[in-house]
This record gives C-alpha cells, sequence and structure tokens, in this order.
C-alpha cells in the first residue's frame, strides 16, 4: 500500500494528466487531513501561485472598491 504522501502525488499527476475518473477514484483511498493540517498547508501555500496581470489587478481593486461601498462587507 502507498503511504498517503505518495497517494497524493499520484492525484496530483493524475489532475495534471486530466484522467479525471481515476483522480477521482483515488481520492477515496486517501485520508482526509485534519483541520489543523488543512490550516497549515493553508499558511505555508504561496500567496500568489500565478502572476496577475495589470488588467487582472485593475478588475480586483474595482471588485474591493464596489464591495468597500456595501454596507455590512469588508474586503480586508
Amino acid at each position: 500500500m502507498k503511504s498517503q504522501e505518495e497517494l497524493w502525488a499520484e492525484y496530483e499527476r493524475l489532475k495534471q494528466s486530466e484522467d479525471w475518473e481515476a483522480a477521482l477514484k483515488l481520492l477515496d483511498l486517501i485520508e482526509p487531513v485534519s483541520d489543523e493540517e488543512w490550516h497549515r498547508r493553508l499558511r505555508e501555500a504561496p500567496m500568489d501561485d500565478e502572476p496577475l496581470t495589470p488588467r487582472d489587478r485593475e478588475r480586483l481593486e474595482e471588485a474591493h472598491r464596489a464591495l468597500a461601498k456595501m454596507p455590512g462587507l469588508s474586503t480586508g
């Protein structure tokens, strides 16, 4: 039996090759991570995994401005 790390690596490989059916089947073998592990992974993940174009940044800023005008919502 493969370790959980090996199963995750295989799952990622299957996703990259777009073999969705096999990837979904493999998920049944992977144990769910604890809340603490999930939060650790989220904290350690890079903030930007893909560069934003100037247009992307402009649209995000527009969205933040629009949300800031809505009562009861916070963008920060």
